[in-house]
């Protein structure tokens, strides 16, 4: 599969729309029965979705009138979601113009993966446990992640890839069954999406992933720590090799 590599100069965000955007966001799109989410909760997804699949390039001048129609919103919960994305460090504050997007650093990405290492051995250390206990909620969905990569790779999709990626790991911590450890992971999904979409997938990270699920669904604890420790490991040096062009080797 080709580099997924790009950065963008900081340009307006309507240069950066492409033909296959997704629909608006209306007060009408949630389900029919559930609960109608915050608008402004729902802009501040709408945007980090559109950065992680880079619609809006590292470096992009974010317009707030320019998001709020083409989220089909109003320029109040988009402010909203702006100055939280601000908060959580995606977005960074331009001097009298707006905001952009933030153009990742390596300090950033080592930082990340300082810390989703430890998190992720322990998430398949602790669903290798459970299945080996006898659970078998979880492995499955784990399963379809790997079909699901398998299929989007085939088809050249790399967003969909991206997104059976992050789907595998958000998985694997379900299975955990630590629900501390889900709460503290769910705090980097968005910065993990965002390196994920950045940064290569080579076939043999599919593979890694193929054999963290065997070792899990075989409940060997210590086989799937271990497979999970050399896959974020690689993770990193893939990462910094596509964004940065550093071929260190990983530690």
């Amino acid at each position: 599969m080709a580099d997924r590599h790009r950065t963008g100069s900081a340009t307006p965000v309507s240069a950066a729309t492409p033909a296959s955007a997704p629909a608006p966001v209306s007060a009408a799109a949630s389900a029919p029965g559930s609960a109608p989410t915050p608008l402004s909760t729902r802009a501040r997804e709408a945007v980090l979705q559109r950065i992680v699949d880079r619609r809006y390039a590292q470096g992009a001048r974010l317009v707030e009138r320019e998001v709020a129609e083409e989220l089909g919103m109003s320029r109040v919960p988009v402010r909203e979601a702006l100055r939280a994305l601000v908060t959580e460090g995606l977005l960074e504050l331009l001097p009298h113009s707006g905001v952009r997007v933030r153009q990742l650093e390596r300090i950033d990405v080592e930082h990340l993966y300082e810390v989703w290492e430890p998190l992720t051995v322990q998430a398949a250390r602790l669903a290798a446990r459970a299945r080996a206990a006898g659970a078998a909620e979880g492995l499955a969905a784990l399963e379809a992640t790997l079909h699901q990569a398998e299929s989007a790779a085939a088809a050249d999709e790399a967003t969909r890839e991206v997104a059976a990626h992050t789907a595998f790991h958000e998985s694997l911590v379900a299975m955990s069954g630590n629900p501390l450890l889900a709460r503290t992971m769910e705090q980097l999904s968005w910065q993990l999406r965002l390196v994920f979409g950045l940064r290569e997938e080579p076939a043999h990270m599919r593979a890694q992933h193929a054999e963290m699920y065997r070792h899990i669904a075989a409940g060997d604890t210590e086989a799937a720590a271990a497979s999970a420790l050399l896959h974020v490991r690689d993770s990193r040096a893939v990462a910094l090799r596509s964004l940065f062009g550093d071929h260190t080797e990983s530690p």
